[in-house]
């Protein structure tokens, strides 16, 4: 009983979505479809690989709502290199912009000790300025056959971006729990006094995740990119309401100190199947977005709740 109960606990999300799987096509049996399937994974990869940057950032005990700016900005300077240059050239540039994004707001966050929330809302504004200036407030098509290619590629039915996801998550859970830089970053979230007090560099490590964090929106951006054949100035406005549910259910906390990868994509998983089966079932955008604030909102009260309690303890 105590260790079902444990099972119960550490893998619930995996369990509800197994349990959506068997519930739902009695319903909807289009929901089992091949088409549907390949549709869930597919709209898994721009926002899941934006989720493992901020998931990052979270566990360092630090937040960063420019994600979605930084993700457009990604999604049109791609698009715009593409005009003229290599795709692995415009990537590279993509990103290397995205990162700077990201150092900037982890300069002053970090070094300067200036509120997270208020250096991101700057960051926010003013890469979404840029690109707007960027794509001049238009869409930018990509005409390219290989761009086109990649975005339909699939193995046995699953596509490439998927699987590229799943890389991810691998990669970056062993490097959280293998890895001592890794290690660190949970005990400068956890407890900043006390790594500091044991030589951590706190100031390093949270002024990384947030260059880490816009890096992946980077990443986002040009898988987006890719899927759509376009860079679009206006993506991105719904980043953080999506991707920190995502996040949070999955077991990681606000508060820092807590969660992964892996628990971050059951999150990923679960989320995008409720979305798909409120489609499904004809629920309206709107109404959608509102469940979607709603559980954001439970989330930050519970995991608020959850912090006092500990304390108390």
């Amino acid at each position: 009983m105590v260790l079902a109960k444990k099972l119960m606990n550490q893998y619930r999300i995996w369990i509800i979505c197994i349990v959506a799987f068997l519930i739902v096509p009695l319903f909807k049996p289009a929901f089992l479809t091949v088409n549907n399937i390949e549709g869930i994974l597919t709209s898994m990869v721009t926002y899941g690989v934006i989720a493992l940057g901020l998931t990052m950032t979270l566990i360092t005990g630090e937040i960063n709502i420019s994600i979605g700016a930084v993700m457009a900005f990604s999604s049109v300077t791609f698009a715009v290199c593409m005009k003229s240059l290599p795709i692995v050239v415009s990537m590279v540039l993509a990103l290397a912009g995205a990162a700077v994004f990201g150092l900037v707001d982890g300069y002053f966050v970090a070094y300067k000790k200036l509120p997270a929330f208020m250096v991101s809302v700057a960051v926010m504004v003013t890469v979404r300025g840029i690109a707007l200036a960027v794509s001049g407030e238009a869409p930018v098509g990509i005409m390219s056959d290989t761009i086109a290619k990649i975005g339909r590629l699939q193995i046995a039915h699953i596509p490439v971006l998927f699987l590229f996801l799943l890389l991810c998550v691998l990669i970056l859970e062993l490097f959280l729990k293998r890895t001592q830089v890794g290690r660190n970053m949970y005990a400068v979230g956890g407890a900043p006094e006390v790594a500091a007090a044991y030589g951590l560099n706190v100031e390093k490590y949270k002024c990384l995740s947030l260059t880490f964090c816009s890096f992946m929106a980077g990443v986002g951006g040009i898988l987006l990119a890719i899927r759509m054949c376009s860079g679009s100035p206006s993506v991105g406005e719904d980043a953080m309401p999506s991707v920190l549910p995502m996040i949070v259910i999955g077991g990681t906390s606000i508060s820092g100190g807590k969660g992964g990868m892996i628990k971050t994509l059951s999150g990923i998983v679960l989320m995008n199947l409720i979305f798909n089966i409120m489609s499904m079932f004809n629920i309206y955008v709107n109404v959608q977005n509102l469940i979607k604030g709603g559980i954001l909102l439970v989330i930050v009260i519970t995991d608020r709740y959850l912090e006092n309690r500990n304390k108390k303890i």
